[in-house]
């Protein structure tokens, strides 16, 4: 599918819309029954100082204090993520199809790609390409399963676009039983209109190498009896139903229904044109639609109590609703000739404004139902995405030229009410060392609008995983709001939900978009409120938000299923981040773990790293292990002296024996058995470990971290030692962090033995600070 003519001219007009539908949406806000808590139009985007949030102490390639690429590329890498699939160069957007290779026990995800974009023109070269994953974390170096023909004769294809692949059940004409079909829709050689085609492969879905219909259009928008609008003819879904094949395909205000016994001649589905299409009052049911549908696809599923049904899934907006583009579904079920009945409103997949182009995994014969589906989406926009999307914060070319993120893979169920719902699947993400922060909100920081300050980080990295789960006292329902804010120097987003309610607000700001395209990612339809949504979790008394993000993307997930995309473009490597509640009853605790998840990203990385980490960033992490502890503006030296009071007596104590102690492992820890045998388990400095009193051991003392297992105290709390010399402190490599010294005669915690950096010993005296032995 391609945007290029279409998209152009709707991002422009849907924009222009909305900043015109400004002051009316002031004037509404009372009718919407928004949330007074949703309303507050303050920037509360935390601002920072940090000089390396303002583009400074940056290398590979990054300059002039606004986050500039040098000199990007199609290949460039400031737009890679860590975790998420990226298009390898230039341009990607729709997903094609999900499909299980059982032979080689790993899934096949296709998706469209353009090769390259000049001017922001994606129509050059484009094919769709291929890529193999066993966990869906995990990606191969994509390849092209459908070549652009560009220059070739007649009317074959020029670029290929959307569409979907079925296995042959041995009806297609001159394909063999078994092999794998695409049928693709894309513009031609002869006149450069959307029409559909068809190729089929002979090495199991790696290359569509044979056109059906020698190369020429099995289904034209020109001819009388197809799209009603003469022009739009894209994104064909084909599938078996009753042994015939059917196509669903999108025709601007309505979806054609075709059949074929071959695969080649198709007509259509119910008799006349008119009674073949699927109008939007049908497929969009209970919104107001704006033209074009994209992207059909349809899937039989089933429910927990065994219920099967039709979901039809697609790509739509709806501005008058407020609604961006997005991927929406319906349920309902299909008559003989394949024509679609709903028996559901329509809903979206996911109420964040960047989740398109969407495809899911699951039987392509629709008389086979799935119980779960496995569904990717494109994180973008086309009203703001086809505008430019620049490789710096100050709003100006040049602009990258690589730019394609999915979404984490999620398994989608079709729950007793027809809705679906949706779950991560990251059992191949890795998960660095998990940080926590507990206790009642009202205990903390007190700050703006009644919130109170959760946690308040800087330098975190910005691959990382947030789980936040709040709860009452009482077991009454929810009440104040609760705020997320991700900052990335000019860049931020901020989520706000009210559970009394249930209902959320999703807005930011992003200093790589200009003009209407920076307009439209701030603004939305809610007059600069960006955009409100419905979590379903009215009432609640017990919730948790879970939040992925990564370079390119914010993805948050919700316990009842629902959730929230949202795309990004600052292609700094870290972000500060701030969580916020309200609690004006004094009733509500919450319960936050965090960590890096993912391979280390590339780019902005400090030039100084051990400088710069031994400022606010490291003590708000060390902090975070502290129950309750609002992590803010702590100083080393702070920390420091804070654990100079800790000796191994004073932090055991019966309390600490039954439920635990949260703590930070300050030198590499072996684990220990009861009998002080080293077992074959190793904790790495930085881990956070829940400790349960101490034991001696063979005369040493050991915290207790479960049933048998112990690790060494002075790895922990460390053991203070007077200094017999002024001492520079030094970072892991040996260097002297020139800022820091301690003087003389000072008594300075020490953690575990002396290890060796370079020809020296040192001691390690905190988060990656040492001082040498000799010192002592």
């Amino acid at each position: 599918m391609n945007k290029k003519y279409l998209f152009i001219t709707q991002a422009t007009i849907s924009t222009v819309l909305s900043v015109a539908c400004l002051n009316s949406v002031k004037v509404k806000a009372d009718k919407v029954d928004t949330p007074a808590v949703l309303l507050q139009q303050e920037n509360t985007a935390k601002k920072s100082d940090d000089p390396l949030l303002n583009g400074k102490y940056v290398s590979n390639g990054y300059t002039d204090n606004g986050y500039t690429y040098l000199n990007p590329t199609n290949t460039s890498s400031e737009r890679a993520s860590s975790y998420h699939l990226d298009t390898k160069e230039g341009w990607s957007n729709d997903l094609q199809t999900i499909m299980y290779d059982s032979e080689n026990k790993e899934w096949v995800i296709y998706y469209l790609h353009t090769e390259k974009v000049i001017n922001g023109d994606a129509g050059a070269k484009q094919n769709w390409q291929r890529v193999t994953t066993k966990d869906f974390i995990n990606f191969s170096e994509p390849t092209i399963a459908i070549k652009d023909l560009k220059g070739d004769i007649g009317d074959a294809w020029s670029s290929a676009w959307t569409g979907s692949i079925v296995v042959n059940q041995g009806n297609i004409s001159g394909v063999p039983k078994g092999a794998q079909v695409a049928f693709f829709s894309g513009l031609s050689n002869k006149d450069n209109q959307q029409n559909v085609w068809a190729a089929w492969s002979d090495d199991n879905g790696k290359t569509f190498s044979h056109p059906l219909n020698d190369k020429k259009i099995i289904l034209d928008h020109y001819w009388p009896w197809t799209s009603i609008n003469r022009s739009d003819e894209r994104d064909p879904a084909v599938f078996y139903w009753h042994g015939k094949l059917v196509m669903y395909i999108a025709e601007g205000d309505n979806i054609g229904v075709y059949k074929s016994d071959n695969g080649t001649n198709w007509s259509n589905a119910n008799e006349n044109q008119t009674d073949s299409k699927i109008p939007n009052s049908v497929f969009f049911k209970g919104l107001p639609f704006e033209a074009p549908v994209e992207c059909p696809v349809l899937r039989s599923m089933t429910t927990a109590s065994g219920k099967t049904k039709q979901v039809l899934f697609f790509g739509a907006k709806s501005p008058q609703a407020k609604q961006t583009t997005g991927t929406y579904y319906v349920v309902g079920h299909l008559d003989d000739k394949g024509m679609f009945t709903a028996e559901t409103e329509a809903k979206r997949l996911d109420q964040g404004t960047d989740y398109y182009g969407a495809n899911f995994s699951g039987s392509s014969d629709l008389e086979k139902a799935d119980d779960s589906l496995i569904s990717m989406g494109w994180i973008g926009n086309w009203n703001y995405t086809n505008s430019g999307i620049k490789a710096n914060q100050e709003g100006f070319l040049p602009d990258s030229n690589r730019i394609g993120t999915y979404s984490l893979a999620r398994k989608i169920k079709l729950e007793d009410n027809l809705t679906v719902t949706s779950s991560p699947i990251t059992t191949g993400l890795e998960e660095k060392t998990t940080k926590n922060s507990e206790g009642q909100v009202s205990s903390q920081k007190a700050i703006d609008n009644g919130y109170y300050s959760l946690l308040n980080l800087t330098k975190q990295p910005a691959n990382s995983k947030y789980v936040l789960h709040f709860s009452t006292k009482d077991g009454n329902a929810y009440q104040g709001a609760v705020r997320i804010i991700f900052n990335q120097g000019k860049d931020n987003n901020t989520l706000i939900l009210d559970p009394a309610s249930g209902k959320y607000r999703l807005d930011g700001e992003s200093s790589e978009l200009s003009g209407n395209a920076a307009n439209y990612y701030k603004n939305g339809y809610e007059s600069g409120m960006g955009y409100i949504n419905d979590s379903g979790l009215k009432g609640t008394h017990d919730f948790t938000i879970t939040v992925f993000t990564d370079k390119n993307a914010i993805e948050i997930f919700f316990d009842n299923g629902q959730t929230a995309t949202v795309a990004r473009f600052c292609v700094n490597n870290i972000q500060d981040v701030a969580v916020d509640a309200q609690d004006e009853s004094k009733n509500n605790k919450y319960d936050i773990s965090y960590s890096q998840v993912g391979k280390d990203l590339l780019g902005f990385e400090e030039k100084e790293t051990s400088t710069s980490s031994n400022d606010n960033g490291h003590s708000s992490s060390n902090n975070s292990n502290t129950t309750g502890a609002n992590n803010s503006n702590e100083s080393t030296t702070s920390v420091s002296n804070k654990n100079e009071s800790k000796t191994d007596e004073e932090t055991s104590s019966t309390q600490d024996s039954k439920i635990g102690h949260k703590r930070t492992v300050m030198h590499d820890s072996w684990v220990y058995d009861a009998k002080g045998k080293k077992t074959l388990v190793k904790i790495k400095a930085g881990a956070a470990i829940s400790t349960y009193g101490t034991k001696k051991i063979n005369g040493k003392n050991y915290y207790s971290l479960a049933s048998n297992q112990y690790v060494l105290a002075t790895n922990v709390v460390g053991v203070k030692r007077t200094l017999r010399h002024n001492s520079f402190i030094y970072n892991d490599k040996g260097q002297r962090i020139k800022r820091y010294f301690l003087k003389k005669k000072k008594a300075v915690v020490t953690y575990g033995g002396a290890i060796k950096l370079g020809k020296s010993l040192y001691y390690i005296v905190d988060k990656n600070m040492y001082v040498k032995k000799a010192n002592f």
